[in-house]
């Protein structure tokens, strides 16, 4: 094994030691400080332990980490350039009590403790991360690993901290240049192959990092490309729809059991979808980072990212809106349910279905960017000030073109046979769904250009004083922090109507025909997907070929700029809002010692004041209008403000105490807080017609508030080896809860005609009941050298447990959204001086997305499990060969109701990465 150190001098005041551990694949780090405030900050005065070979690794970690008072538990890079997974929530989801959400294959937030995204703080180099989404969650499928030094997981806080993080704090970290005693440059190439769509695609990167010769100036810069050729196959429920016999659709009549009357309700499937999500997603990164260190006590820097992420895919569906029938029903099964209605269809023969083989585009631009400029200076080394002004901004622009088509099939579904499992559909009575004649078009609708913006600036200053008061302090820290955040969610949509399309195509419009529509076979595409739906191992037949309509062929016979200046272009409305905050935080913290050195720790508090400015659009409700055809809901708005300010005191406390040379235990307590969703915040109402709902914001919703518990003992029972327990509980104040009340509503056509007045559900955000969140951690880490020489595994386990909520006001108790009870890992390993390889398994129980939906019956996700492997071999010691694979047994997510009723499959495959690094 080969052991290489380096020591700084460094402050005690701040970081006691680092230790990182590297073996081939992952490098878990445990970086324990008395003040957290993010590694970055203390890189270069830390002493460094740098070891290679798991072996030598554990035993060294062992004894920093029992050793000290507060830990932050950090994946870091093997080596410059070199990450243990190339997507970072897939790192983070190694960690315990840590859990991931993937789209399209890759992890894409995470959550923390069984709390759900939005309660985690992102932060990179110690600032908050924006993201472009609906949440505060932050999209990790944004930023390549290359340049990644580390990952670090705050689950406990202290006064220094920032806070915003009920559940947890994840830093980004990139490495500062002078951290680096050398020149260097690590490129990579690899080529990633894609088991669904059989396509490979190429991930290239390179990292220069420049220091001159007598190390006090530095630069570090970076490039990185990546793209993939996703596909994914995808069934999708929109859940069960409560009906009446006499009031559904256009045909009023139909008689669902076949009785012979029209007085029954039921439940049924609203939409059935099967489909094949084709897309190419293309990422570049640019990193610059300047450092200048004109004395040892005097530090300056300047941080430049830039990201950008582009998706282009589009979505051909075989769908079946059983919810909107132009026929007779020819057969159906009716089973007693358990939701309170007469009875649950459980299979459903009908005529005249709508077949809405729709193929909605998507065109995303994604960018992130951040700046941040700092200094820090210690005068006569009893002194240190810092201070950095911070900028990022993310922004997404997005279209998402459907061409809407419609034909009326026969056909049927029937789930009796597995609840859990894709329903058997097929089609009956003689009707042939490759034949394009079927099909009419309605013309064409989506997002176009549609803007999100999330910026946010800082600006913050910290003091850290070496003090000699007694009783065993010996360092007071203070400081303030300004935040400036704005959301803007914008809308821009387009229509273009039958009748308009019909003309610029030369295509014959017939108004009587899907209340008005044009022949579509010449713009539709046949789809066959090869091993469609392979990871599932389930025994119903499905349609696997279908035809859907093709934007493309749209496209090719008349321009998009044609569609816009003939259609009707949407900007603003409802759905736009614009949330606005602006932070002031101010703290102090005292970190002490004593019983000599067997007690450590430090306590302090967080004062902060928040100013919240909210706008958005309000519906004129005696102006609604609905397109069947598109489903689509249009209505008048006018727009509305709220304004309000709250202050918030958090304290915080961390201490360790070392119970026997091979015991120590350790305990915190912190009020945390976490603020809402910035849409939740706004004062805007959606409404839709075709589910029958109505969405309100609420400017007024109080944050987030906890009080914590964190206890943990930890045994090192040899060397190198050790296990752990770690209890936590939380004291939830409340929870943002939906009060819900139905309401008449009357809406018409396009045109306003056909008046109807239906009864809709009114969905109002608000501070509801609490709950206790109570959780424990088992970590286990044994080197297996006494068996085979370089052979290990680590393990842990997460289990919580919380007291269910109510997730509408009066309404039942529910789980809370995105609680796994339990997760786990375990990682084995091998590594020798050539060769080394990895299996990674993770686990993660079912949670809820959502405990009512629209209907009442709930989403929830099924319990997950993958397995991933990765190798690598050092061909010199400059160049090494890797290999990677994802989700080698073919493991597919899963979406269920309150029944057990499959709500969604989505089967991602395998993906391989091979690739050469190299080191100069």
């Amino acid at each position: 094994m080969k052991l290489t150190t380096s020591t700084n001098r460094y402050n005690k005041n701040k970081i006691t030691k680092v230790m990182n551990t590297t073996f081939t694949g992952l490098a878990i780090s445990t970086l324990i400080f008395t003040n957290p405030s993010f590694a970055q900050e203390n890189e270069d005065d830390v002493e460094v332990i740098q070891v290679s070979g798991i072996r030598g690794s554990l035993e060294k970690a062992t004894e920093v980490k029992r050793s000290l008072s507060v830990v932050a538990d950090v994946i870091s890079a093997e080596d410059i350039g070199k990450f243990p997974d190339q997507n970072l929530a897939e790192s983070l989801q190694r960690v315990s009590g840590v859990q991931i959400s993937r789209n399209r294959g890759e992890g894409s937030d995470v959550t923390v403790r069984g709390l759900s995204p939005d309660f985690t703080r992102v932060q990179f180099n110690g600032r908050t991360l924006p993201s472009a989404t609906g949440g505060r969650s932050f999209d990790f499928t944004i930023l390549p690993s290359d340049f990644v030094s580390a990952l670090e997981v705050y689950k406990t806080p202290s006064a220094d901290m920032e806070e915003g993080a009920l559940s947890a704090t994840v830093n980004v970290r990139t490495p500062r240049p002078l951290s680096s005693a050398e020149t260097s440059l690590v490129t990579s190439i690899k080529a990633v192959r894609e088991d669904n769509s059989g396509e490979t695609s190429p991930d290239i990167s390179a990292l220069y990092n420049f220091v001159n010769d007598d190390k006090t100036f530095g630069i570090t810069l970076g490039a990185h490309y990546d793209s993939r050729s996703v596909e994914s196959h995808i069934y999708e429920a929109f859940g069960l729809e409560p009906g009446s016999e006499g009031s559904r659709g256009p045909t009023p009549t139909l008689d669902y059991n076949l009785d012979g009357d029209t007085d029954d309700s039921f439940r049924f499937n609203h939409a059935t979808n099967f489909s094949q999500l084709n897309e190419e997603r293309e990422r570049t990164t640019l990193l610059a980072t300047m450092q200048f260190r004109p004395s040892a006590d005097t530090d300056i820097w300047l941080e430049t990212m830039y990201s950008e992420f582009d998706i282009v895919g589009a979505l051909p569906l075989n769908s079946f809106r059983w919810t909107n029938v132009l026929g007779s029903v020819v057969d159906s099964d009716i089973v007693t349910d358990s939701l309170g209605s007469e009875g649950l269809i459980q299979r459903l023969e009908i005529a005249g279905v709508d077949n809405r083989n729709n193929a909605r585009t998507t065109d995303s631009n994604d960018k992130l960017t951040s700046f941040s400029f700092g200094a820090k200076h210690t005068i006569n080394e009893n002194w240190e000030i810092e201070a950095e002004l911070s900028h990022a901004k993310s922004e997404n622009v997005i279209s998402t073109l459907s061409l809407e088509v419609i034909g009326r099939a026969n056909a049927y579904y029937d789930f009796s046979n597995d609840y859990g499992g894709v329903p058997e559909v097929g089609y009956s009575a003689g009707y042939d769904p490759l034949d394009g004649s079927s099909f009419r078009s309605i013309g064409v609708n989506g997002n176009l250009d549609r803007p999100t913006e999330d910026t946010s600036t800082d600006f913050r200053i910290d003091v850290d004083h070496s003090v000699d008061w007694g009783m065993g302090i010996y360092s007071l820290e203070f400081g303030a922090k300004y935040t400036a955040r704005e959301k803007f969610n914008g809308f821009r949509s387009i229509g273009v109507s039958a009748e308009v399309l019909a003309g610029l195509l030369g295509e014959t419009y017939d108004p009587t025909i899907e209340g008005g529509s044009f022949d579509a076979s010449a713009y539709m595409t046949a789809y066959n997907p090869s091993g469609f739906f392979d990871g599932y191992g389930g025994s119903a037949s499905y349609p696997s070929q279908w035809l859907s309509a093709d934007v493309g062929k749209l496209l090719d016979t008349v321009s998009l700029s044609t569609l816009v200046s003939n259609g009707t272009l949407t900007e603003g409305g409802a759905s736009e809002i614009n949330v606005k905050e602006n932070v002031l935080a101010a703290y102090a913290k005292v970190n002490f010692e004593g019983m000599d050195d067997r007690l450590t720790g430090n306590f302090g508090i967080r004062i902060v004041s928040t100013d919240q400015e909210s706008s958005g659009n309000i519906p004129d409700f005696s102006t609604i209008r609905f397109d069947q055809g598109g489903a689509q809901t249009f209505v008048d708005t006018s727009e509305s403000s709220v304004s309000r300010t709250y202050t918030e005191i958090l304290p915080s406390l961390n201490i360790k105490y070392d119970l026997t040379d091979d015991v120590l235990l350790r305990f915190g307590a912190a009020r945390v807080m976490s603020r809402p969703s910035l849409t939740v915040l706004s004062p805007a109402t959606t409404i839709n017609v075709n589910v029958r709902t109505i969405n309100s914001s609420n400017p007024n919703v109080d944050p987030f508030l906890a009080d914590q518990l964190d206890f943990s003992v930890e045994w090192y029972f040899e060397d190198g080896g050790m296990f752990s327990v770690a209890p936590f509980v939380k004291f939830i104040d409340s929870f943002v809860v939906a009060s819900t009340n139905e309401e008449q509503v009357t809406y018409s056509d396009l045109d306003g005609s056909n008046s109807v007045t239906s009864t809709f559900t009114r969905f109002l955000p608000d501070n509801g009941k609490g709950s206790d969140l109570t959780g424990i951690e088992f970590n286990w880490q044994q080197p297996l050298d006494i068996l085979v020489e370089g052979l290990g595994f680590t393990a842990n386990y997460t289990m919580v447990d919380a007291d269910k909520v109510q997730a509408s006001e009066d309404g039942p108790l529910l789980t809370l959204d995105g609680l796994s009870e339990t997760s786990y890992n375990l990682v084995a390993y091998y590594e020798n001086d050539v060769f080394g390889a990895r299996f990674a398994y993770n686990y993660r129980d079912g949670f809820v997305n959502n405990g009512t939906n629209y209907f009442g019956d709930g989403s929830f996700t099924d319990e997950y499990s993958q397995l991933d492997f990765s190798a690598s071999y050092n061909v010199t010691e400059n160049v090494s060969i890797d290999f990677e694979a994802l989700n080698i047994t073919d493991e597919v997510l899963i979406q269920l109701n309150s029944l057990g009723i499959n709500r969604g499959l989505e089967d991602v495959g395998k993906r391989f990465t091979i690739g050469v690094r190299a080191k100069f």
